[in-house]
Protein backbone atom coordinates (compact mmCIF):
# COMPACT_ATOMS: atom_id res chain seq x y z
CA UNK A 1 0.00 0.00 0.00
CA UNK A 2 1.55 3.48 -0.96
CA UNK A 3 2.17 5.88 1.48
CA UNK A 4 -0.64 7.92 3.26
CA UNK A 5 0.45 11.55 1.81
CA UNK A 6 0.11 10.23 -2.07
CA UNK A 7 -3.69 8.92 -1.08
CA UNK A 8 -4.98 10.99 0.97
CA UNK A 9 -8.34 12.63 -0.35
CA UNK A 10 -7.84 16.49 -1.17
CA UNK A 11 -10.61 19.50 -0.46
CA UNK A 12 -9.42 20.51 -3.92
CA UNK A 13 -12.26 17.66 -5.40
CA UNK A 14 -15.53 18.50 -5.50
CA UNK A 15 -17.41 17.33 -3.14
CA UNK A 16 -20.83 15.32 -3.57
CA UNK A 17 -22.02 15.36 0.07
CA UNK A 18 -24.76 16.16 2.32
CA UNK A 19 -24.71 18.56 5.03
CA UNK A 20 -23.96 17.20 8.37
CA UNK A 21 -23.81 20.43 10.71
CA UNK A 22 -20.32 20.40 12.57
CA UNK A 23 -19.82 16.84 12.31
CA UNK A 24 -16.55 16.34 13.19
CA UNK A 25 -14.38 15.30 9.99
CA UNK A 26 -12.70 12.57 11.37
CA UNK A 27 -16.34 11.00 11.45
CA UNK A 28 -16.39 11.51 7.88
CA UNK A 29 -15.84 9.22 5.13
CA UNK A 30 -13.82 10.29 2.09
CA UNK A 31 -13.96 8.38 -1.16
CA UNK A 32 -12.40 9.17 -4.63
CA UNK A 33 -10.83 7.70 -7.26
CA UNK A 34 -7.34 6.26 -7.94
CA UNK A 35 -4.64 5.77 -10.96
CA UNK A 36 -1.89 4.46 -10.98
CA UNK A 37 1.44 6.56 -10.65
CA UNK A 38 3.56 7.23 -13.61
CA UNK A 39 5.78 4.19 -14.04
CA UNK A 40 3.56 1.50 -12.04
CA UNK A 41 4.86 2.11 -8.47
CA UNK A 42 1.96 3.20 -6.40
CA UNK A 43 -1.24 4.88 -6.40
CA UNK A 44 -2.15 8.51 -6.14
CA UNK A 45 -5.51 10.25 -6.30
CA UNK A 46 -7.25 11.14 -10.10
CA UNK A 47 -8.01 14.15 -10.77
CA UNK A 48 -8.31 13.67 -14.66
CA UNK A 49 -11.15 13.88 -17.74
CA UNK A 50 -10.65 10.51 -19.28
CA UNK A 51 -11.58 9.50 -22.81
CA UNK A 52 -13.09 6.50 -22.48
CA UNK A 53 -14.25 5.58 -26.16
CA UNK A 54 -12.29 7.84 -28.89
CA UNK A 55 -15.46 6.98 -31.32
CA UNK A 56 -17.91 7.84 -28.95
CA UNK A 57 -16.40 10.73 -27.66
CA UNK A 58 -16.95 9.18 -24.19
CA UNK A 59 -15.29 11.03 -21.29
CA UNK A 60 -15.46 10.79 -17.67
CA UNK A 61 -14.08 12.88 -15.34
CA UNK A 62 -12.29 11.86 -12.12
CA UNK A 63 -12.32 14.96 -10.05
CA UNK A 64 -15.01 14.19 -7.49
CA UNK A 65 -14.97 12.71 -3.52
CA UNK A 66 -18.04 11.49 -2.29
CA UNK A 67 -18.33 12.61 1.66
CA UNK A 68 -20.30 11.11 4.45
CA UNK A 69 -21.03 9.39 7.78
CA UNK A 70 -20.80 5.65 8.04
CA UNK A 71 -22.28 3.21 10.79
CA UNK A 72 -21.99 -0.27 10.98
CA UNK A 73 -18.53 -0.68 9.74
CA UNK A 74 -16.60 -3.78 9.87
CA UNK A 75 -13.14 -4.58 8.61
CA UNK A 76 -12.61 -8.35 8.26
CA UNK A 77 -9.43 -10.09 7.07
CA UNK A 78 -9.26 -13.91 7.12
CA UNK A 79 -6.09 -15.80 6.56
CA UNK A 80 -6.42 -19.93 5.39
CA UNK A 81 -4.50 -22.06 7.55
CA UNK A 82 -4.44 -25.91 6.76
CA UNK A 83 -3.07 -29.09 8.26
CA UNK A 84 -1.75 -31.24 5.58
CA UNK A 85 -0.27 -33.75 7.55
CA UNK A 86 -3.52 -35.21 9.69
CA UNK A 87 -3.25 -37.74 7.58
CA UNK A 88 0.24 -39.11 8.07
CA UNK A 89 -0.56 -41.46 11.39
CA UNK A 90 -2.00 -44.71 11.46
CA UNK A 91 -5.28 -43.62 12.33
CA UNK A 92 -5.86 -42.61 8.79
CA UNK A 93 -4.21 -46.35 7.74
CA UNK A 94 -6.41 -48.45 10.10
CA UNK A 95 -8.81 -46.61 11.74
CA UNK A 96 -11.37 -49.05 13.04
CA UNK A 97 -8.51 -50.89 14.45
CA UNK A 98 -6.67 -47.60 15.80
CA UNK A 99 -10.02 -46.76 17.70
CA UNK A 100 -10.44 -50.67 19.09
CA UNK A 101 -6.75 -50.76 20.51
CA UNK A 102 -7.12 -46.87 22.21
CA UNK A 103 -10.23 -48.15 23.67
CA UNK A 104 -9.49 -51.36 24.72
CA UNK A 105 -12.61 -52.81 23.08
CA UNK A 106 -9.88 -55.21 21.21
CA UNK A 107 -8.72 -56.65 24.39
CA UNK A 108 -12.20 -59.02 24.61
CA UNK A 109 -11.79 -60.35 21.13
CA UNK A 110 -8.17 -60.90 21.24
CA UNK A 111 -8.76 -62.61 24.84
CA UNK A 112 -11.14 -65.16 23.46
CA UNK A 113 -9.41 -66.16 20.66
CA UNK A 114 -6.18 -66.19 22.52
CA UNK A 115 -6.96 -68.78 25.48
CA UNK A 116 -8.45 -71.60 22.75
CA UNK A 117 -5.35 -71.54 20.22
CA UNK A 118 -2.29 -70.78 22.76
CA UNK A 119 -1.27 -71.76 27.11
CA UNK A 120 -2.01 -69.41 29.35
CA UNK A 121 1.50 -68.43 29.60
CA UNK A 122 1.72 -66.65 25.78
CA UNK A 123 -1.99 -65.08 26.10
CA UNK A 124 -1.18 -63.30 28.84
CA UNK A 125 2.10 -61.58 27.07
CA UNK A 126 -0.26 -60.92 24.03
CA UNK A 127 -2.86 -59.37 26.05
CA UNK A 128 -0.59 -57.76 28.07
CA UNK A 129 0.79 -55.90 24.74
CA UNK A 130 -2.41 -54.66 23.43
CA UNK A 131 -3.38 -53.62 26.73
CA UNK A 132 -0.52 -51.04 26.10
CA UNK A 133 -1.90 -49.58 23.77
CA UNK A 134 -5.28 -48.70 25.56
CA UNK A 135 -5.47 -44.45 25.48
CA UNK A 136 -2.52 -44.24 23.39
CA UNK A 137 -2.85 -41.95 20.01
CA UNK A 138 -0.99 -41.68 17.26
CA UNK A 139 -1.76 -38.06 16.67
CA UNK A 140 1.82 -35.58 17.34
CA UNK A 141 2.31 -31.99 17.08
CA UNK A 142 3.63 -32.61 13.32
CA UNK A 143 0.46 -34.32 12.56
CA UNK A 144 -1.52 -31.14 13.48
CA UNK A 145 0.89 -28.06 12.83
CA UNK A 146 -0.84 -25.77 10.18
CA UNK A 147 0.56 -24.26 7.20
CA UNK A 148 -0.10 -20.90 5.46
CA UNK A 149 -1.85 -21.12 2.02
CA UNK A 150 -2.42 -17.76 1.32
CA UNK A 151 -4.84 -15.02 2.21
CA UNK A 152 -8.09 -13.56 0.57
CA UNK A 153 -8.44 -9.70 -0.05
CA UNK A 154 -9.44 -7.77 2.78
CA UNK A 155 -12.98 -7.08 3.38
CA UNK A 156 -15.03 -3.60 4.48
CA UNK A 157 -18.68 -3.96 5.09
CA UNK A 158 -20.72 -0.15 5.80
CA UNK A 159 -23.53 1.52 5.39
CA UNK A 160 -23.00 5.53 3.82
CA UNK A 161 -25.56 7.70 4.97
CA UNK A 162 -27.30 10.59 2.80
CA UNK A 163 -29.97 13.19 3.81
CA UNK A 164 -31.12 16.47 2.15
CA UNK A 165 -31.65 19.72 3.83
CA UNK A 166 -32.18 22.05 1.15
CA UNK A 167 -31.23 20.43 -2.11
CA UNK A 168 -32.01 16.40 -2.67
CA UNK A 169 -30.46 16.03 -5.47
CA UNK A 170 -27.25 17.73 -4.84
CA UNK A 171 -26.93 16.00 -1.44
CA UNK A 172 -28.33 12.50 -2.02
CA UNK A 173 -29.10 11.49 -5.41
CA UNK A 174 -25.72 12.68 -6.93
CA UNK A 175 -23.23 10.87 -4.63
CA UNK A 176 -25.13 7.76 -4.47
CA UNK A 177 -25.24 8.06 -8.25
CA UNK A 178 -21.55 8.84 -8.40
CA UNK A 179 -20.89 5.63 -5.79
CA UNK A 180 -22.68 3.70 -8.75
CA UNK A 181 -20.93 4.71 -11.29
CA UNK A 182 -17.71 3.84 -9.86
CA UNK A 183 -19.14 0.27 -8.86
CA UNK A 184 -19.80 -0.42 -12.30
CA UNK A 185 -17.98 -1.13 -15.54
CA UNK A 186 -16.59 2.49 -16.45
CA UNK A 187 -17.22 0.92 -20.57
CA UNK A 188 -18.99 -1.96 -21.51
CA UNK A 189 -18.60 -2.47 -25.45
CA UNK A 190 -21.58 -3.19 -27.33
CA UNK A 191 -20.28 -5.26 -30.34
CA UNK A 192 -17.76 -8.08 -30.15
CA UNK A 193 -13.88 -7.38 -30.85
CA UNK A 194 -14.24 -8.36 -34.25
CA UNK A 195 -17.84 -5.95 -34.85
CA UNK A 196 -16.11 -2.89 -32.90
CA UNK A 197 -13.12 -2.79 -35.21
CA UNK A 198 -15.52 -2.78 -38.18
CA UNK A 199 -17.67 -0.21 -36.60
CA UNK A 200 -15.05 2.29 -35.16
CA UNK A 201 -12.79 1.75 -38.05
CA UNK A 202 -9.84 1.68 -36.18
CA UNK A 203 -10.20 4.89 -34.09
CA UNK A 204 -9.99 3.46 -30.75
CA UNK A 205 -6.39 2.14 -31.09
CA UNK A 206 -5.15 -0.97 -31.45
CA UNK A 207 -5.31 -1.66 -27.77
CA UNK A 208 -9.07 0.23 -27.31
CA UNK A 209 -10.12 -2.06 -29.90
CA UNK A 210 -8.94 -5.50 -28.62
CA UNK A 211 -9.88 -4.67 -25.24
CA UNK A 212 -13.05 -2.28 -26.20
CA UNK A 213 -14.32 -2.34 -22.08
CA UNK A 214 -12.85 -0.38 -18.88
CA UNK A 215 -13.04 -2.15 -15.69
CA UNK A 216 -14.55 -0.36 -13.01
CA UNK A 217 -12.82 2.68 -10.38
CA UNK A 218 -10.05 1.85 -8.16
CA UNK A 219 -10.76 4.15 -5.25
CA UNK A 220 -9.54 5.46 -1.87
CA UNK A 221 -11.38 5.51 1.26
CA UNK A 222 -9.81 7.77 4.02
CA UNK A 223 -12.08 7.40 7.54
CA UNK A 224 -10.87 8.37 11.02
CA UNK A 225 -6.86 7.75 11.07
CA UNK A 226 -7.12 4.83 9.00
CA UNK A 227 -6.33 4.87 4.59
CA UNK A 228 -7.63 1.99 2.82
CA UNK A 229 -6.15 1.80 -0.78
CA UNK A 230 -6.45 0.59 -3.40
CA UNK A 231 -9.94 -0.82 -3.06
CA UNK A 232 -12.72 -1.88 -5.08
CA UNK A 233 -16.83 -1.65 -4.70
CA UNK A 234 -18.03 -5.16 -4.40
CA UNK A 235 -21.72 -4.83 -4.06
CA UNK A 236 -24.17 -2.00 -2.83
CA UNK A 237 -27.74 -1.73 -1.73
CA UNK A 238 -30.05 1.04 -1.61
CA UNK A 239 -33.73 1.26 -1.00
CA UNK A 240 -35.78 2.52 -3.83
CA UNK A 241 -39.03 3.00 -1.73
CA UNK A 242 -37.75 6.05 1.01
CA UNK A 243 -39.43 9.04 1.20
CA UNK A 244 -39.24 11.78 -1.92
CA UNK A 245 -39.62 15.27 -2.38
CA UNK A 246 -42.39 16.56 -5.07
CA UNK A 247 -39.97 16.18 -7.72
CA UNK A 248 -39.51 12.20 -7.02
CA UNK A 249 -35.92 12.51 -5.50
CA UNK A 250 -35.43 10.50 -2.24
CA UNK A 251 -34.47 13.02 0.52
CA UNK A 252 -32.64 10.52 2.45
CA UNK A 253 -31.09 7.32 1.72
CA UNK A 254 -28.62 4.72 3.76
CA UNK A 255 -26.56 2.47 1.38
CA UNK A 256 -25.41 -0.65 2.31
CA UNK A 257 -21.44 -1.17 0.71
CA UNK A 258 -19.18 -3.65 0.36
CA UNK A 259 -15.71 -2.79 -0.47
CA UNK A 260 -12.53 -4.95 -0.88
CA UNK A 261 -8.43 -4.43 -1.23
CA UNK A 262 -6.94 -4.90 -4.87
CA UNK A 263 -4.66 -7.46 -3.02
CA UNK A 264 -4.06 -9.34 -0.33
CA UNK A 265 -1.96 -7.12 2.26
CA UNK A 266 1.10 -8.14 4.55
CA UNK A 267 2.77 -5.91 7.19
CA UNK A 268 3.99 -3.18 4.93
CA UNK A 269 0.24 -2.76 4.17
CA UNK A 270 -0.99 -2.72 7.83
CA UNK A 271 1.69 0.04 9.16
CA UNK A 272 0.59 2.13 6.10
CA UNK A 273 -2.95 1.83 6.99
CA UNK A 274 -3.20 4.13 10.19
CA UNK A 275 -1.98 7.96 9.44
Amino acid sequence: MPSADRLSGSSSGRVLSSDWGGLSSKLICVLYPLKRVEGGDGWTQSRDVRTLSASDNFTVDDGFEVHCPITDGQQEMSFNWTSPFEGAGAESKAPTLSAMLQSGALTPLIDAFISKHTNSTTADKALATIAQSQGRTGITKLNSTQTFTGMPPVKLSVTLHFRAISDPKTEVRDPIAQLEEWAVPQLLASDGVIAGALTTGGDNGVLQTIYPSVVPQILGMKYGDMLYAPMVIESLGKPITNPRDESGVMISCSVQATLSSLAAWDRRDIRALYL
